[in-house]
């Protein structure tokens, strides 16, 4: 079984997908024609978004070996490689890249499918069924998975469901198994799509699966609220007695410094002084006051707060904590707290 990815990873995965689309779209629309410059960077970014997709038929657990995946792969390498023009890279990209993914998709549900055939008749109930009957597994946003029917099912199948395919970027799909009971003969086989059977249902799905994973991205980008567990910190000038110079009091750099060290140990969400870091954040003294995304903080105390491993971003943290406290005099107090609540930054 292949490792976990990262979330960040999936969401990369995620993202090009979803570029690959619109370049398509627009694409088909003669509206722009696609350029990447030069030859060497489109045949650098051809082979990136030709790796992550085999990495993507390796956490679907498809075999190396797959003889269709295979071939697609080294039909797109040889033409990247063998390109003399960006619009040869760029038409591969478009016409190919998006159809060596449903190829690499097409294969997972075949093993898929037959790996949830084999769990399922493996369970120890199977043979006290006197009915045949229909088991719906939902697969859903955060690789969550839901099932419907199996009541007969011990406790250790869905489980058994649940764990194998928790770490793996499934997408939002729906299988049907179909359990038979003729005769005293079970038998368990996969059947149509649940998008050709009940194609309302599989919208609805879809929609779902959708606005979950938009929200997920508004969280993470700092547009909508994040909860999780963190950090606290509270930072203030030195004692009124040790206020001997500008190196005594908190500065933006200061805080620049602390929200750098906590992304870089993996914060998914900061904010600081009641306001949500985003991509275009500043943070900034005009005057007297710092400034965070243009609005003014309060600093008696200055606090951050941060979603993410509270003991990884705290070690990393205890260096530039320790020149503060020792050689510049600041007041600095670190509380790892089991429930955070960052707010979400609205659109400029």
């Amino acid at each position: 079984m292949a490792e976990p990815r990262k979330k960040s990873d999936i969401y990369i995965l995620l993202g090009i997908s979803l570029v690959l689309s619109a370049l398509l779209l627009i694409n088909s629309l003669g509206i722009i024609s696609f350029r990447m410059g030069e030859l060497k960077d489109a045949k650098n970014y051809a082979m990136t978004l030709l790796e992550l997709n085999k990495d993507l038929a390796n956490q679907l657990d498809v075999p190396s070996n797959n003889t269709r995946v295979n071939f697609a792969y080294e039909n797109l390498h040889n033409g990247i490689s063998t390109a003399s023009t960006t619009d040869q890279i760029s038409n591969l990209i478009l016409s190919e890249m998006g159809v060596f993914e449903d190829t690499i998709r097409e294969e997972a549900n075949y093993y898929m499918t037959n790996w949830l055939e084999w769990v399922i008749a493996q369970d120890p109930n199977l043979d006290k069924l006197e009915n045949s009957t229909e088991i719906v597994i939902h697969f859903l946003a955060d690789n969550a998975i839901s099932l419907e029917g199996g009541d007969f099912f011990a406790p250790e199948t869905p489980e058994k469901i649940r764990s194998h395919f928790a770490s793996k970027r499934v997408g939002m799909q729906s299988i049907i198994i179909a359990v038979e009971v003729q005769e005293g003969l079970v038998t368990v086989n996969a059947i149509e799509p649940l998008s050709e059977l009940y194609p309302v249902q599989h919208l609805q799905n879809q929609y779902k699966f959708l606005e979950q994973e938009y929200n997920n991205l508004r969280a993470l980008t700092g547009y909508s609220e994040l909860t999780g567990p963190g950090l606290v910190i509270s930072l203030l000038d030195a004692e009124d007695e040790l206020l001997l110079s500008e190196n005594n009091i908190i500065h933006d750099v200061d805080v620049q410094e602390v929200v750098h060290c906590l992304f870089a140990s993996g914060a998914t969400g900061i904010s600081v002084g009641g306001r949500r870091l985003v991509v275009d954040s500043s943070i900034r003294c005009v005057g007297g006051p710092i400034l965070v995304n243009y609005d003014p903080i309060p600093v008696k105390p200055l606090i951050i707060k941060a979603v993410g491993d509270a003991e990884t971003m705290e070690k990393s943290l205890q260096t530039l904590f320790q020149y503060y406290r020792e050689a510049r005099n600041l007041r600095i107090e670190v509380s790892p707290e089991s429930e955070i609540r960052l707010p979400g930054q609205s659109v400029r």
